[in-house]
């Protein structure tokens, strides 16, 4: 069990300062996208192709025969989670990961969120979807295995058409904070801390990387994932150090209205996560890193979901 706290607690430090670092929110990296601000989305494609190349080198080492190689693709409910995450995102105005560095950074706020996180997870375990299982996990859930190309050729594609896109349509600027990560940093921060936190849960015997989908789960049911728990747990710790570094730490609370929707918000963002079988996290990051079918589907109907709740929003304001 130690190993697994201090493993999972160094990976969790690690992605929390990086997302830190460089304001990596989903929430906002969508909303961004939808409205033609693309340095976010640049940043995390290149983490993403980065990651998918580790994790591929990753899979052919000796011993770690036991790590999870691919998600089944379940589109009922891969598509209903992410819709039911991507309108969370919008209630909350963040995403998972975004609550639990921002709570390092001293948002109140973001520890209500991952209560109503919490709880939405707990609910989700009593819920069954139906629908069919399209793609089995491992392989055969992938991109590679459903085009039948080697993991490791399919990902060296993939980053060489991000980075293609990152160096030859760079982004100057992703926000007022002069201590923010430009994109193409970020991007490669964000490949190494993902890649990371798989040789970490390698390490330790965890068969999964940086994920959230779980972990409350697996607690109230007396078999806790240590690994995961330390690694959220050091998300919050990375975030702090991180914004203590550059002066970024201000303890702050909400205002009683913040406060309900962040309690809503965190309980769909722990529903969705559930149902879909992974959050943003999950499959946006370390999914989306293994070149899951399901995890592309998940991100796309997370776009969804932000892009329809705002629209239900704007028309309900304008009504």
């Amino acid at each position: 069990m130690a190993g697994e706290l201090i493993a999972g607690g160094l990976a969790g430090m690690v992605m929390g300062l990086v997302l830190h670092r460089g304001q990596l929110c989903f929430h906002s990296t969508i909303v961004n996208a939808l409205e033609g601000r693309v340095a976010l989305a640049q940043a995390w494609a290149l983490g993403v192709g980065g990651a998918a190349v580790g994790l591929s080198v990753l899979y052919l080492l000796p011993g770690t025969e036991d790590l999870n190689t691919g998600l089944a693709f379940r589109p009922v409910a891969n598509s209903l989670g992410g819709l039911i995450i991507g309108t969370g995102m919008v209630v909350a105005l963040s995403c998972i990961s975004g609550l639990f560095y921002k709570l390092g950074s001293g948002m109140l706020g973001a520890g209500v969120g991952l209560f109503g996180w919490a709880a939405g997870e707990l609910v989700a375990r009593s819920i069954t979807v139906p629908g069919p299982t399209v793609l089995g996990d491992g392989e055969d859930g992938t991109l590679a295995g459903v085009l039948g190309l080697p993991r490791l050729l399919l990902a060296g594609l993939v980053l060489v058409a991000v980075a293609t896109w990152a160096w030859k349509r760079p982004v100057a600027d992703v926000g007022s904070n002069r201590w923010q990560w430009r994109p193409r940093t970020l991007g490669l921060a964000l490949a190494a801390a993902i890649t990371f936190g798989w040789v970490t849960a390698a390490l330790s015997g965890t068969s999964f990387g940086p994920s959230s989908v779980g972990a409350v789960a697996g607690i109230a049911e007396g078999s806790a994932n240590y690994w995961l728990v330390a690694f959220l747990i050091g998300i919050v710790a990375g975030g702090a150090l991180s914004a203590a570094r550059v002066g970024d730490i201000a303890v702050r609370g909400e205002t009683p209205v913040r406060y309900l929707q962040l309690t809503l918000g965190g309980f769909l963002l722990g529903l969705g996560g559930w149902i879909a079988g992974g959050c943003n996290l999950g499959h946006g990051l370390s999914g989306a890193a293994q070149l899951n079918v399901s995890s592309l589907v998940v991100v796309a109907a997370m776009i969804v979901g932000v892009w329809g709740s705002r629209r239900l929003l704007a028309s309900g304001r304008q009504a």
